[in-house]
């Protein structure tokens, strides 16, 4: 065979590329148009032809069934000044059989695809002076007037980029499968071939395709589906904003409406396109824009573009003379134009103006009757069933029947992250609060397509809000954000979960490493399991594993905890008295399989009795035995542990047990006549050093025990003639000042000592 393929290698969405595909298509006239896109959709091409309105997308992906992993989604998006999209239609007009060429996006790996690699890149910015490859581009590319020589500039451009990494060996199995597709398609013999990819695949493809063994069919052979796993691809609407590479799509351009204009109109018009929709915009929003600035920035923007080179004003030329113009301060930030990624913060306003014009607002629309995967019709089935209409502003109940079920409903939309339904009002947990909630429900132009980019995890709304949660579990750190999951689960009535998940459960929990983490997940995860059966959480397996996980880590946590630093004192205490409580539900009869009490209980006497343990983790140890009913433990053993310790540990000892067991040691003369003797041994010194302690651990006393313990404490001193109030109430000043006060007061005494005043 001595005929060549054409392979025309783009970048995706650039006008000037997409110039060039349709006039070489209707130049040639082949019988084969090969282009970069998913092979499995090619069955369904005529879909791409009904009367959408740009920009679409064919949405492609993978997700496994049987394991609640994540699955994986991936978009080829078409815009009107897309060289494949262009492709698509020379090819239909010319009457040439249309394929794509690219593995699935199930069949992928995370390879190397459009993006730049090596140093020639660096190597190519520098030799131009250009500071990113976006301006690099437009500056070798998009200029109206190098067309005629465009097709081996870009041969060239994306030979050396490649550079020598083209050998079979370094092919990555996208461009095997391609090279393969046109290898089949030249051995035809049915007439030109061209090919429409994107222009880091373009040299391999060259080097590959010669090399193939011949096939006697289409190479539609895919690499096999993972047991288990579910793929397809549908057509989905897309967004301008999707298409920026400012936003994160690196296969994509900047400023897709400038690329709109661009091809529609030329670079001229879309230059004065540019100026009058941006002044508008800064107009709008109250923005300094004159008429003097307009004349300013238009003699700036020529003259820029004169200096670089170029006939007529690129899109950076723009920007730059914008910029120059409008901006009078510092900038605090680099130009949002200059670099990708997230926009910095401290970006001017008039700046981001500019971007989020030029980024644009509008969105795809599906043509009637293109086909759609099974979940949107079952959210609209499940919309209907409950009542629920958009766009509305809805108020209900979940302790009523109708109110339950729609809260479920919404709940489910949450989970997959649908746009247009919001909660704006109700409790966080699915047992707390009055029940009532509001929600403000709106048809927006996402939602469709997120729907259909839903619909990997399910066929139904249960179904994939279910498997959204189980990958958000598994990919939780923490056991915070695992009972958050299942929170969730109990607001959107899910109660079933796969096997995987209760098999990984102990694992995930096991990552947890403090203890003051527990107490608050705890707290939900034990109400969920107890009282929850509206939602149909009480005992379901799921909480249970997650419970009995949870506390085996929690008792292993708290006898190998360190000594909690302030910022966690409090949630530390929390998880002791989250930890007591189901224990001493546990020992009143309630049955958690896997969980010995006995056990429990002996952890906690060892961590009574571990000298270098946290003071507050001894106090606090001893509170939950005693508030467990501990046959051995009582208010002698506070005492004999308070008397061991040293003076600065006694505060935070007493806060442990206050917190724990306040009511069964305020309340008994014998534990208040023993702390006051223990108090009154200390020296003036190591009480000075206890006091903001003690006062943190006697807050834990409600105002009435105060008074009870006051009551006490005059009792015991025979002091009855003074008022309980004067022993109640709270020191308005802060701890610290109190403390430095009296050590003030104790150098006034030793000094009138030392002098022998008395």
């Amino acid at each position: 065979m001595s005929e060549q393929p054409l392979i025309i290698g783009v970048r995706h969405h650039s006008p000037a590329c997409a110039r060039l595909v349709k006039a070489q298509i209707e130049k040639i006239r082949p019988a084969w148009v090969l282009i970069e896109g998913p092979a499995d959709f090619n069955a369904r091409l005529d879909e791409l032809f009904l009367p959408h309105q740009l920009p679409v997308a064919i949405y492609s992906y993978s997700q496994h069934q049987d394991d609640g992993a994540a699955g994986y989604g991936a978009w080829t998006p078409f815009a009107e000044c897309s060289p494949e999209w262009q492709a698509l239609l020379a090819a239909r007009a010319a009457g040439a059989t249309t394929r794509f060429i690219d593995l699935p996006v199930w069949a992928q790996n995370e390879e190397r695809d459009d993006a730049v690699h090596g140093d020639n890149p660096q190597r190519l910015l520098k030799a131009c002076g250009i500071e990113n490859t976006d301006t690099l581009w437009d500056h070798l590319f998009e200029d109206e007037t190098q067309r005629t020589d465009l097709q081996p500039a870009l041969e060239t451009y994306f030979r050396q980029l490649r550079g020598d990494d083209i050998s079979g060996e370094n092919a990555c199995p996208r461009e095997a499968f391609m090279a393969r597709w046109l290898g089949w398609a030249m051995r035809q013999n049915a007439g030109p071939v061209v090919v429409v990819c994107g222009g880091w695949h373009a040299p391999a493809l060259a080097a590959l395709w010669p090399h193939c063994v011949p096939e006697e069919q289409e190479p539609s052979c895919f690499p096999p589906v993972a047991t288990g796993a579910i793929t397809g691809c549908y057509l989905t609407p897309y967004s301008e904003k999707r298409l920026d590479v400012l936003a994160g799509y690196l296969s994509g351009m900047p400023a897709p409406v400038w690329q709109r204009w661009c091809w529609q109109s030329g670079l001229e018009q879309a230059g004065k396109q540019l100026l009058k929709t941006i002044f508008s915009q800064l107009r709008q929003r109250r923005l300094p824009a004159s008429t003097a600035d307009m004349a300013a920035v238009h003699l700036r923007a020529q003259a820029l573009a004169q200096l670089r080179g170029h006939i007529l004003p690129l899109r950076s030329d723009w920007l730059d003379a914008l910029a120059g113009s409008l901006i009078k301060e510092a900038l605090n930030a680099p130009l949002p134009w200059s670099y990708r990624g997230v926009i910095h913060p401290d970006t001017d306003p008039i700046l981001l103006t500019f971007i989020d014009t030029l980024a644009g607002d509008g969105f795809g629309e599906l043509a009637a009757g293109t086909p759609q995967p099974p979940l949107p019709q079952d959210v609209m089935r499940e919309l209907r069933r409950t009542g629920i209409t958009l766009p509305d502003d809805l108020t209900l109940n979940r302790f009523e029947p109708t109110g339950l079920v729609q809260s479920q409903i919404l709940h489910r939309l949450s989970i997959l992250k649908i746009p247009g339904f919001h909660r704006q009002q109700g409790s966080v947990s699915a047992l707390s609060g009055d029940g009532e909630e509001y929600w403000t429900l709106r048809q927006t132009l996402e939602q469709h397509a997120a729907l259909i980019e839903a619909a990997r995890y399910g066929a139904t709304l249960a179904e994939a809000a279910r498997k959204q949660l189980e990958a958000e579990m598994l990919a939780a750190v923490g056991i915070r954000a695992l009972a958050a999951s299942l929170n969730q689960a109990a607001l959107a009535g899910l109660a079933t979960f796969s096997h995987r998940l209760l098999e990984q459960l102990a694992q995930l929990i096991a990552r947890e490493s403090h203890f003051a983490e527990m107490g608050a997940a705890l707290e939900v995860l034990y109400a969920l399991w107890r009282l929850d059966g509206t939602s149909g959480m009480q005992n379901a397996p799921v909480l249970q594993t997650t419970l009995c996980a949870a506390l085996d880590r929690t008792l292993w946590l708290c006898e190998s905890s360190s000594i909690p630093d302030d910022t966690q004192f409090h949630l530390h205490l929390h998880s002791w008295q989250t930890l007591c409580h189901i224990l001493r539900d546990i020992s009143h009869g309630t049955d958690l399989p896997g969980v010995s009490l006995e056990s429990a209980l002996s952890l906690l006497k060892r961590r009574i009795n571990t000298y270098d343990a946290a003071p507050l983790d001894r106090g606090a140890a001893l509170g939950a035995l005693i508030r467990l009913e501990h046959s051995a433990i009582d208010a002698n053993a506070a005492l004999a542990l308070l008397t061991q310790l040293p003076p600065q540990s006694l505060g935070e000892t007493l806060h442990g047990m206050l917190a724990l067991a306040r009511h069964q040691l305020a309340c008994q003369p014998l534990f208040v006549a023993g702390l006051s003797e223990c108090l009154t041994q200390l020296s003036e010194e190591a009480f000075i050093h206890a006091l903001p302690d003690l006062r943190a651990a006697m807050a834990w006393l409600p105002p009435r025990e105060r008074g009870a313990l006051a009551r006490q404490v005059l009792d015991y001193y025979h002091m009855t003639s003074l008022p309980t109030h004067t022993l109640q109430t709270p020191l308005s000043l802060p701890a610290e000042r109190v403390a430095g006060n009296q050590r003030q007061e104790q150098l006034a005494r030793d000094s009138l000592q030392y002098w022998g005043i008395s």
